[in-house]
């Protein structure tokens, strides 16, 4: 997914600033500029694509997927352009109003309907191009539509799930979870592993993640069919007091400090948590940045089974791209069946195109297989309103308190449901 819930999934998930490719007039003379790329005289093309990145290793992986369009397309060259994921989607917006967004952009499934207005639909060029989408997954196929119209083609798919600490475990005397294990053998880990200093578990309101484990507790959910908001739900307010109470009351969570969507992934790496929500798609970087052995685990589950929630991203083409047919080639290749089993190998996506899933067991965490297709089997896609960025701010602006026990879970969801924009 994304990469944070973080969305994904990063998820997961530095103040780093968007990189603006700088070169875009050294192609000759007689180029023809933009701000999503350029076209030389000689009729080579140079396109801008904006990524989320959160690390050396992920931005590795992403110039990869790059350098592999312009062999297959000599005369296609991408520049890629990195940020924080905590960053992304505001300057996105912002470049998207502005008309100056690069011609490949990144979307994630749970964002794609605040941003269409400024995103080229794609249906017409797929038809042109006779591109076979049968193999995409059709729920993130979905995901990445909005209004009939398809927005981005996707490049990985994810259910929700929990990351553990194996050493933590281990040293508590711990078992490690069984797939489908319950809420109140979450409960009871999360306990055991809590004290001097270390906590069992981390919490933060993130809205993929929060839901997810509200969605297994309680069964309720943040939008209903019609696409509004239900914050405000009997059985939504007792699972968020739930969550912000494994923080503000149990205490096998660490407070909060502040607003910080990197935080959960701070404290699960730096090894003070044992357990966190994420995605398949941050195993690269688990692998690259974890210290100990980490182990997958289903979300716990509620009276009714496991659940979760799925979601994940792709790439689609701005409105202000001059060269749209260049930049579908671009994007039909970084969906390809042989650079997403790449990228699944490497664990940096769990694929999109259902043919080369496998790719991803290939370089996971032992004992990964049954737990994602676990998670897979009970997740649903993560719906949102048309306007979610505003909603995640607030609940990380409010949800903060009652994590912190300042305010109750019902008082937070309902400052959030009134000033969250229809």
């Amino acid at each position: 997914m994304g990469r944070r819930m973080h969305g994904g999934r990063r998820s997961l998930a530095v103040a780093t600033a968007v990189v603006i490719a700088g070169g875009l007039a050294g192609c000759g003379g007689g180029s023809q500029e933009s701000a999503g790329g350029n076209k030389a005289s000689n009729g080579a093309v140079t396109l801008n694509w904006s990524m989320w990145a959160s690390g050396t290793e992920d931005r590795n992986a992403w110039q990869k997927v790059a350098d592999q369009v312009t062999q297959k397309y000599p005369n296609i060259k991408i520049t890629l352009e990195t940020s924080p994921f905590k960053d992304y989607f505001t300057k996105l917006g912002t470049r998207l109003a502005g008309g100056s967004a690069a011609c490949i952009v990144s979307m994630q499934s749970l964002r794609t309907g605040g941003y269409v207005s400024g995103m080229r639909p794609l249906d017409d060029l797929i038809k042109k191009n006779n591109l076979d989408i049968g193999d995409f997954d059709s729920s993130i196929m979905s995901g990445l539509a909005s209004g009939g119209k398809q927005y981005a083609l996707p490049y990985d798919v994810g259910s929700l799930i929990l990351t553990y600490n194996k050493d933590m475990f281990k040293a508590a005397g711990v078992e490690a979870p069984k797939v489908g294990w319950s809420v109140e053998e979450f409960e009871a880990a999360a306990k055991k592993l809590t004290g001097g200093g270390k906590y069992g578990f981390v919490a933060y309101p993130s809205a993929l993640g929060m839901f997810s484990m509200i969605l297994s507790k309680t069964g309720a959910e943040p939008m209903d069919s019609s696409g509004k908001l239900t914050l405000t739900t009997e059985q939504m307010k007792a699972g968020f007091q739930w969550y912000a109470d494994l923080a503000a009351k149990q205490g096998v969570a660490p407070k909060v400090p502040g607003v910080d969507n990197n935080w959960a992934e701070t404290q699960f790496l730096g090894g003070t948590a044992a357990m966190s929500v994420n995605g398949p798609w941050s195993v690269l970087e688990l692998k690259a940045q974890a210290k100990f052995d980490v182990g997958l685990a289903t979300i716990p589950a509620g009276p009714n089974g496991t659940k979760s929630y799925s979601a994940g991203s792709g790439f689609g083409i701005s409105q202000s791209c001059p060269y749209p047919d260049e930049a579908f080639k671009a994007v039909s290749t970084m969906t390809s069946a042989e650079v997403l089993g790449q990228l699944g190998s490497v664990g940096r996506a769990y694929p999109a195109r259902k043919s080369v899933q496998n790719k991803w067991y290939e370089n996971a965490f032992e004992g990964s297989k049954p737990v994602i297709d676990a998670a897979n089997a009970s997740a649903k896609p993560f719906r949102t309103t048309s306007n979610w960025d505003p909603v995640e701010k607030l609940l990380a602006q409010y949800g903060i308190q009652a994590f912190n026990g300042q305010s109750t879970g019902a008082e937070v969801l309902s400052q959030v449901q009134q000033q969250a924009p229809a």
